[in-house]
């Protein structure tokens, strides 16, 4: 039932999912459904806690803090990892960034718990990734790491919601992308002297 209804909330939404599309892809009736999970929102906050735990914390989060912990010599070889490890990541499962997206936006509870990991695993530590780098004159030391972090996370966040969720069928090549999204990012950022 949690994967069928996975399935249903990344295509339609919470709003949209209605408890007897719920059941018949679950292979059930809507009273079985009922038996487990007594409201739609109680099988919503089972699958949202099924991506919490199972995909975004152990996989996508420490796997990323792993290879921002693991400076890289070179800016541009660091930065280009860690954007094909989320492509590749993304690629393999791609509804789960629909429901992290729908969950965000529409749970409150939900985006609040997910912020203070998201804080806690990769922001911060982004912060320090970046400093790294000023410190090792790749990168300019007049910038606000904080500002060059929350620019970083939005550029790999639009070419993502852009490849998987907005235009899944539109062809790009994820290397040439990449590449070009390290470019436009490392021209603002690139160290002068």
């Amino acid at each position: 039932m949690v994967n069928a209804a996975e399935d249903v909330f990344a295509e339609l939404g919470f709003t949209g999912a209605t408890t007897a599309e719920l059941a018949k892809r679950a292979g059930v009736t809507e009273r079985t459904l009922f038996k487990y999970f007594p409201s739609k929102n109680d099988l919503y906050r089972r699958v949202l806690s099924g991506l919490l735990l199972s995909t975004i914390v152990p996989g996508h989060m420490s796997d990323l803090k792993e290879r921002l912990q693991t400076l890289k010599p070179n800016f541009k070889d660091w930065y280009i990892s860690i954007l094909k490890a989320r492509y590749e990541a993304v690629a393999k499962e791609p509804k789960k960034l629909k429901l992290l997206l729908g969950a965000l936006l529409f749970s409150k509870e939900f985006a609040e718990i997910f912020g203070n990991l998201w804080k806690t695993n990769l922001y911060d530590t982004s912060v320090q990734a970046f400093q790294y780098f000023q410190e090792n004159g790749e990168i300019r030391k007049d910038l606000d790491p904080n500002q060059i972090v929350r620019a970083s996370f939005s550029l790999a966040a639009s070419f993502l919601i852009t490849k998987f969720v907005l235009a899944p069928k539109y062809p790009l090549d994820p290397n040439q992308e990449i590449e070009s999204i390290f470019l436009i990012f490392y021209q603002g950022i690139k160290n002068e002297t």
